[in-house]
């Protein structure tokens, strides 16, 4: 009995000491209890929707780095730079064209993952390339550019290889603004993961200087993809046929603000057919489509836009009608309606030109919808101002300036509202074509002025002039060297 009795008291005692000792713990911030995370990750991909006719086969880009700022202005010796993706000692050497979708899958490059990452909406995005004069440590074992043409290139179909000159950009990275960026930025949570995708889009980043010489002047978009890998596909069809439309520009938007941006673009295959995934986010998207065939001035046929709102990701739209222009208009612009004028700023910048209708869905508001222009691979197209001696009219006093032409549809848009699973569009409306162009560059004031073109047939020229009141911006910072 007193042996069961001193068994007792020991198991006890010792239940005591853990007991403290738990106690003890828990107060010296020792708890094996878990605790909330505090940081996020993202996983980095890469890919090119294109669907573009290409004078080359493939286009090698190699990636060093990926990096994010929560402040959208910041500059790149800035503060506040988290990095999202370090390739600096193994660089990615990534074909873009092996991105370019199939029209079936999505075709994805992971560039990697990144943690622990602060939460927070990153405003900014900036890759980094690795120099075509690179040599030595932290260049790719192996190069698939070949004959001297640096790690950045494009392959013609016959095999040759022709240096990709990349812009003094690259150096400090190649900004993707927030602007770019569905939603306005990246959201990384505490305790989550999210997969971004960066869109590298050939079609409107590479251009063919002659003599062999090509030059990148990228055009980047970015947002978090879902696993499922939502894409929207359609074909553009002449109104009223099954006849497809080849190489008309797709631009899809989503409303900010009441003015709707561009969160991807492509143009058509040789069956007008497009097919671009994954698109992000979860929102529903506007689609814009037009076209102008032939050569300009040369039996140049000129179509009017279509627009399609609230098309939800997964979406097959099917046929996409565009209404030919009923009159030949004049041959400068290809029967296109042109709006000319002159942009200048108190620095010199790159001044991004925005021709917007206002355009409202079935049950909607207005929205300022993004037009396409033609000639323009990327869109929006920009100018760079600059001390101009040869512009007639002559730049403002002490400003920096550039006259623009903005070839764009000379007719009012077909409309349709995507709902339970179908479209129906409507004819364009009759009369006169309203469009606002917008003038905007960085940390600069924006400037717009609201146009009104004759509508067909009313004119044999339906040229707008501007220069006689220039779009004109301030506070603008030259970007550094």
């Amino acid at each position: 009995m007193r042996d069961t009795q001193v068994r007792f008291h020991s198991i006890v005692l010792l239940s005591f000491v853990l007991a403290l000792s738990g106690a003890a713990l828990i107060s010296c911030g020792g708890s094996s209890q878990p605790t909330a995370a505090t940081t996020g990750t993202a996983n980095v991909s890469m890919t090119d929707p294109a669907t573009c006719t290409y004078a080359f086969s493939k286009v090698y880009v190699t990636v060093t780095k990926v990096t994010a700022n929560i402040n959208g202005n910041a500059g790149p010796s800035d503060s506040g730079w988290q990095t999202l993706v370090d390739l600096t000692n193994s660089p990615m050497q990534v074909d873009l064209l092996s991105l370019a979708n199939s029209n079936t899958i999505c075709l994805l490059k992971s560039l990697g993952s990144s943690g622990p990452l602060p939460p927070g909406k990153y405003q900014q995005i900036r890759l980094y390339l690795l120099s075509n004069t690179a040599s030595g440590s932290g260049t790719p074992s192996s190069n698939l550019c070949k004959n001297n043409t640096g790690w950045n290139c494009v392959e013609s179909a016959s095999n040759a290889f022709s240096e990709l000159q990349l812009p003094s950009q690259v150096q400090t990275g190649i900004k993707i603004p927030s602007t770019n960026i569905v939603s306005g930025g990246l959201t990384i949570t505490a305790g989550q993961s999210v997969d971004l995708n960066i869109d590298f889009q050939s079609c409107a980043s590479i251009v063919h200087e002659g003599n062999g010489m090509y030059r990148l002047k990228p055009v980047l978009f970015a947002g978090e993809v879902t696993q499922n890998m939502n894409s929207i596909s359609g074909q553009v069809v002449v109104g009223g046929t099954s006849t497809p439309i080849a190489n008309a520009t797709v631009l899809f938007e989503q409303p900010q603000g009441g003015t709707e941006v561009i969160m991807d673009s492509t143009t058509t295959d040789s069956n007008g057919n497009f097919f671009v995934c994954p698109l992000p986010g979860s929102a529903n998207y506007d689609i814009v489509v037009a076209a102008q065939t032939g050569t300009l001035g040369v039996a140049s046929t000129t179509y009017n836009p279509t627009v399609a709102f609230n098309v939800p990701l997964g979406t097959n739209l099917g046929p996409i009608p565009l209404v030919p222009e009923s009159t030949s208009l004049n041959a400068t612009y290809g029967g296109a309606a042109g709006i000319e004028g002159q942009v200048d700023t108190d620095a010199a910048v790159p001044v991004t030109l925005t021709p917007t209708m206002s355009l409202t869905p079935a049950g909607g508001s207005a929205t300022n919808v993004v037009i396409p222009v033609f000639g323009v691979t990327g869109q929006p197209p920009s100018v760079t101002t600059a001390v101009q001696t040869n512009q007639s009219p002559a730049c403002v006093s002490g400003q920096d300036c550039n006259n623009f032409t903005l070839m764009v549809p000379a007719s009012n848009a077909s409309v349709g509202t995507f709902s339970s699973g179908a479209i129906t569009y409507g004819s364009p409306a009759a009369g006169d074509i309203i469009y606002s162009v917008t003038a905007a560059s960085g940390d600069c004031s924006s400037s717009s002025a609201t146009i009104t073109t004759p509508s067909p047939g009313v004119s044999a020229d339906t040229t707008t002039d501007l220069t006689s009141t220039p779009l004109s911006l301030s506070g603008c910072t030259a970007p550094a060297p």
